[in-house]
């Protein structure tokens, strides 16, 4: 429960202040309420000449509604007064039932906005180990299904509950001082009920838990598919698929009726309580009444503040036994604030040439058992180009997640300009050392959105002069928007080659002294290739350039050449010098040679 509390109040950070206002203006609008309902019973005793027998809080309000002239002038004025003062009660509690309506929509998009903002702005600030461990149907599950849940009940449940304690405070009190004998009958079957939802609000949790996480996986599924929707279809798997979400989703249909069978059952159960309450309210009273130990108004009030308290209190009871779910929401939820943000902001700004030296590294995965990286040294000048080549699951791509820090290296040293890499504020290197990426992920914009995205400053013609290096320039002007051209979810719309191209283009305008570009040439055709490269050589001489790739086409012409086998430098050197002697590049060499 405390956890719940803590979430929520963490979700609606910077709107606490008008939350409470709306709690407080549901207070106000009880005890609007329950001043009008009791002018129902000062009504019936004016009739019933029983004044008389007022108790403390019946001579209060008839002394308020008649400016403490008392009874006698309300018994001379009883019409004029009591239709007035009804209907200015009547009025007033209009009023503040709309105030409280309007502020409970208003404070219901505010939290709603401020809970989707808090946990995508917590999400965007994680480390990328966070989304190697953890599905995207996960917290896709969790940013919305769960979030709508903590906000049905901050803004239903807690208004609920808030509303149940005050109108059951005031009731209760008032009846207490009217007969406690028949205010102990009306609400003794209360404490059993909520005893029965004590007990029943565990296995609601556990069933709920299961229905969400079953739900969570039926979302994954869909956001696989959605995002493998071509290698779906060109391996005819459709039929595989749906047969394959079925099963998912007969699991979640099993689960959902399951949870829902059991908080059907309750809810229909604790009718018995509301209705088995209000019986013995009336045929109590009547007993009262008719010995003349209450008055006829009396018990028209006790049966009227009766009715008022049980169906809150059954809905409490209700909210009691969906508390489970609320906990469960919150610790999915609490899984993703909990989790610390990854520190982009600490360390130092040195200015980045490109002078990079790689000392003795090492590096393991934490779900490895050996190290992917070991005792790797090379040296990089600013402006050279270097190319890493190496067989699949030689560590190659991981030197680039190394020089990014979305990894740090766990033994050895990497230096930038003799600065020491992982004294570097992330934010500041990630600006200056850009990669490009195999399968490189496009956004749903235009190309032009595209590519700025790495430099929002950058010119037309400096998006123009980055899409001419990356050699798909011409390509965007022949569609017919232009570099307006929508590129789909994803880039669904553009072709492999065409989607790496654009992606090289966002890296180039970004003007980074470093750029990484990890076998993200590897859809493109060899023309292409060469082209490209023959480009980036004109961009500034001082440019250093890392180029990961299989291609010794692509390699050749680097600097230096680094061979990884199995997370070590197997060889290294140019192109020249290490086709002359027997090692890995040189049957790289032969087999494509032979291929060419």
């Amino acid at each position: 429960m405390n956890k719940l509390i803590s979430i929520c109040h963490r979700l609606t950070e910077g709107h606490h202040l008008i939350y409470w206002i709306s709690i407080f203006s549901q207070i106000l609008m009880v005890v609007a309420q329950v001043f009008t309902t009791f002018l129902i019973k000062v009504t019936v005793d004016a009739i019933q000449g029983t004044l008389y027998k007022a108790q403390l809080v019946e001579a209060w309000v008839v002394s308020f509604i008649t400016g403490g002239a008392g009874n006698q002038y309300l018994y001379d004025n009883e019409i004029s007064v009591l239709v007035t003062s009804i209907a200015v009660a009547g009025f007033v509690t209009g009023i503040l039932s709309l105030i409280r309506m309007g502020l409970r929509s208003w404070v219901g998009a505010l939290v709603n906005s401020s809970m989707q903002l808090t946990a995508f702005n917590h999400l965007e600030r994680l480390p990328y180990s966070y989304y190697k461990r953890n599905k995207s149907g996960d917290l896709i599950q969790t940013c919305t299904r769960d979030l709508d849940v903590l906000r049905r009940f901050l803004i239903g449940d807690v208004g609920e509950i808030n509303y149940t304690f005050w109108i059951c405070l005031f009731c209760f009190s008032i009846l207490m001082s009217i007969s406690w004998p028949l205010t102990v009958v009306s609400l003794c079957l209360f404490p059993v009920m909520f005893v029965y939802s004590f007990f029943l609000v565990k296995f609601v949790r556990k069933r709920y838990r299961a229905t969400d996480d079953s739900e969570a996986h039926m979302t994954d599924k869909i956001n696989e598919n959605l995002g493998a929707v071509r290698i779906v279809k060109a391996f005819n798997a459709e039929r595989y698929e749906i047969d394959s979400f079925e099963a998912t989703l007969q699991d979640y249909k099993g689960k959902f009726i399951s949870w829902r069978k059991l908080s059907a059952f309750f809810f229909s159960s604790s009718d018995v309580f509301v209705f088995g309450s209000k019986l013995l309210s009336l045929l109590w009273g009547f007993y009262l009444c008719s010995q003349g130990d209450i008055t006829v108004g009396d018990l028209v009030l006790s049966f009227t503040f009766v009715n008022m308290m049980v169906w809150p209190l059954r809905n409490v009871a209700t909210s009691l036994s969906n508390m489970g779910q609320y906990i469960a929401s919150s610790d999915r939820v609490s899984l993703i604030l909990d989790e610390p943000l990854e520190d982009v902001a600490t360390g130092s700004m040195p200015p980045i040439k490109g002078n990079i030296e790689f000392n003795h590294v090492e590096f393991k995965y934490d779900d490895a058992s050996v190290d992917t990286i070991h005792d790797v040294s090379f040296s990089v000048k600013g402006g050279e180009t270097v190319a890493i080549m190496g067989k699949t699951g030689s560590g190659k791509s991981t030197l680039s997640l190394l020089l990014t820090r979305l990894y740090d290296y766990t033994g050895g040293s990497i230096k930038v300009d003799g600065v020491e890499l992982k004294d570097i504020r992330k934010s500041y290197l990630r600006r200056n050392i850009v990669p490009v990426l195999q399968d490189p992920f496009l956004f749903s914009k235009s190309i032009s959105e595209n590519i700025l995205m790495a430099n929002k400053k950058a010119t037309k013609d400096d998006v123009e002069r980055a899409a001419k290096i990356a050699a798909i320039h011409d390509t965007i002007t022949n569609f017919k928007d232009g570099y307006d051209t929508p590129v789909g979810e994803k880039g669904m719309s553009l072709s492999g080659g065409q989607k790496q191209r654009v992606a090289i283009a966002r890296t180039i305008v970004s003007n980074a002294p470093v750029l990484i570009f990890d076998d993200s040439l590897s859809a493109v055709d060899t023309e292409t290739d060469w082209t490209i490269r023959q480009n980036l050589k004109e961009l500034e001489k001082d440019t250093t350039t890392f180029i990961i790739t299989h291609r010794v086409s692509t390699a050749k012409d680097a600097d230096l050449i680094v061979v990884l086998d199995d997370g070590r430098v197997s060889e290294m050197g140019t192109h020249e010098t290490l086709i002359k002697k027997p090692g890995l590049y040189k049957r790289i060499y032969e087999i494509q040679s032979k291929m060419a």
